[in-house]
């Protein structure tokens, strides 16, 4: 029963997990055409195109730092939770000759 709860804990944590993950798509941006001064209609159309493309690159920004304040606060729960159940143990070792062998 205890295995049962305790999985059915970490599949609900995961779940919950991805649940708070944003897509941050970007923008497109506008096509490189110079408006034309003799054609109101195409320029207003272009520069409706550009107000666009800030409007949601902007959103873009908005939605990275959500996403950047988000993992933050992850990683710290678990670096805490980490260093709470291995103490001395939970240390990051980097060797260039590979994983240490059990």
């Amino acid at each position: 029963m205890k295995r049962w709860v305790l999985t059915l804990g970490i599949t609900l944590g995961a779940a919950g997990s991805a649940a708070a993950q944003e897509a941050c798509l970007r923008p497109v941006p506008p096509e490189e055409v110079k408006p034309p001064a003799d054609d109101r209609e195409f320029r207003d159309f272009l520069n409706q195109e550009y107000q666009a493309y800030l409007l949601a690159m902007q959103e873009y920004l908005n939605c990275l730092g959500r996403e950047h304040e988000s993992a933050t606060k992850e990683v710290n729960e678990v670096m805490a939770r980490w260093m709470l159940w291995f103490g001395d143990d939970a240390r990051i070792r980097f060797d260039s000759r590979g994983p240490p062998q059990p």
